[in-house]
Parts: structure tokens; C-alpha cells; sequence
């Protein structure tokens, strides 16, 4: 991105991918030409925010035609990617060092020592700044995860817990997050968009729905987003259609598209 584009950014669509983006092949292939069209003008940057890793994130810009980025957020907002992406490339270290300032994985992962039926994610999923699990086959895996939660609180506030889709939990640092990495990038590539756009469709999201300037929630969304539709945030727009269809027509109600 250059200097002249960052100085014309008008909105950064920071956006999750699975169930989001994807899910609707024919839905992302019309947004993906409407958001290169935009990024190609220099009034919008487009910010992956995702659990995926790297790699399953550079995948997907091959297999499932995902958009091309201007960052890409992994692992919760624990990791950040800037291009030329690459295989293998290393994180941002500022971000990492930061972030490394106030975690003990250690300590994350005893936040769920005897918790019954719950199952540390595959190792892809846990570096050194997330604890991933999965709770679903707990007996109860909401109290599970509140019990979890109240633990975390109990130690201090260096952690946060992310728990989303009734199965996933994930102990970050509190710095951490999808919504704390925005505003990162967005101070670290020194741009000054007017809005700041949010998409997603899981708990993992909510953070950056509710944190930055306007959240697009997909028709498809997970309960734990559909509940807050008895009481709307103002910011939030609740789009009937599902996965990239959603995101295109929350972009639409905005005046992006």
C-alpha cells in the first residue's frame, strides 16, 4: 500500500473468513471483484481477521477465492501478517512483542486443569500467545466455559477468554483480540479511514463488532451474536443475507457499496 493510497482510505473492512466470507462460492466471487475494485481506487483496505492460521488463510486466497488482503490477522488476533504473505513468514514482531509482555501459556492452560471433557486443539492452533480448546463434549459446555472465564478474571487482567459457536475457547492476552489487532494495524500503517467496518458471524468476532465504528453480523451467525438483536448495539447491522452475501449487503446499507 502506498503512501498516497493509505492518505486516501475511506473505509478498512476488517472481516472474519470462515462462515463469513465463505460458505457461498458464487456470493464471495461478487464481493471479491467489488472489494479489488475499491482497493484498486485506494479507498478501502481489507484486514483478514481470522482463527485460521497462515497457512489455511493463503490457501484459501488459492482453493476458495478469498479476497487478497492488505493484512492478515490469524490465530484470534494473536498473530499479524503484512504482505508479500509467504509461507512461512514471520508474524509482526512489535505486535508479538507486545503481546508476550503479560502471558504464561502455562499459566492459560492451567485456567482449564479439571475441567471435564474438554480438549486442547490441534497444535497449529496453539502457539505461544493462544490456548485453544474445545469444550463440546463437556457435560455442560457453556458453564464450562463460565466456570473457565471466572477463573480467568479471579487471576488478574492479563488474559481473556474468547468463546464462541457453543464448542471453541480460546485463553489470549488480554492485548490481544481481533478488535485490539485493528486498531493496531491501523495506527502502525498510519492510516486515517472516516469508517472502520467489522464482518463476522461468531463470538471470535464480537470484540471487533462492537469495538470498532460499525459491525456487519451475517444472517448465518452463531446464537451468541443472534442474541444481541433483542438489544442492538447502534453500530451493528443485522443482515438477512448469509455469509458473503451478508457482508455485501451490510456494505451496502453503509454506503460502501
Amino acid at each position: 500500500m502506498t503512501h498516497t493510497k493509505q492518505q486516501q482510505i475511506q473505509w478498512v473492512l476488517a472481516s472474519d473468513i470462515d462462515n463469513t466470507l465463505t460458505g457461498d462460492s458464487q456470493a464471495l466471487l461478487r464481493l471479491g471483484r467489488q472489494l479489488a475494485e475499491l482497493r484498486a481506487q485506494g479507498r478501502l483496505a481489507l484486514f483478514l481477521t481470522t482463527g485460521r492460521t497462515l497457512q489455511e488463510t493463503l490457501t484459501g486466497f488459492e482453493r476458495e477465492n478469498i479476497p487478497q488482503a492488505d493484512a492478515i490477522i490469524t490465530q484470534v488476533g494473536t498473530e499479524i501478517y503484512l504482505p508479500p504473505f509467504s509461507a512461512g513468514m514471520q508474524p509482526l514482531q512489535e505486535w508479538a512483542d507486545r503481546l508476550h509482555r503479560q502471558y504464561s501459556r502455562q499459566q492459560a492452560v492451567s485456567f482449564l486443569s479439571n475441567i471435564d471433557g474438554a480438549v486442547l486443539q490441534a497444535d497449529r492452533y496453539n502457539t505461544s500467545l493462544k490456548a485453544s480448546f474445545y469444550l463440546d463434549k463437556a457435560p455442560n459446555p457453556a458453564r464450562a466455559a463460565e466456570l473457565v472465564q471466572q477463573r480467568v478474571a479471579a487471576a488478574g487482567d492479563s488474559y481473556q477468554v474468547v468463546w464462541s459457536s457453543g464448542k471453541h475457547l480460546d485463553i489470549l492476552p488480554a492485548a490481544a483480540g481481533k478488535a485490539n489487532a485493528v486498531r493496531f494495524l491501523i495506527h502502525h500503517l498510519q492510516l486515517a479511514p472516516q469508517q472502520v467496518i467489522a464482518a463476522g458471524d461468531s463470538g471470535n468476532d464480537r470484540s471487533m463488532l462492537v469495538g470498532l465504528d460499525y459491525g456487519i453480523v451475517v444472517g448465518n451467525a452463531q446464537p451468541e451474536l443472534k442474541e444481541m438483536q433483542a438489544d442492538p448495539p447502534a453500530q451493528l447491522y443485522f443482515a438477512q443475507q448469509p455469509f458473503a452475501a451478508g457482508v455485501a449487503e451490510g456494505l451496502r446499507q453503509l454506503g460502501v457499496l
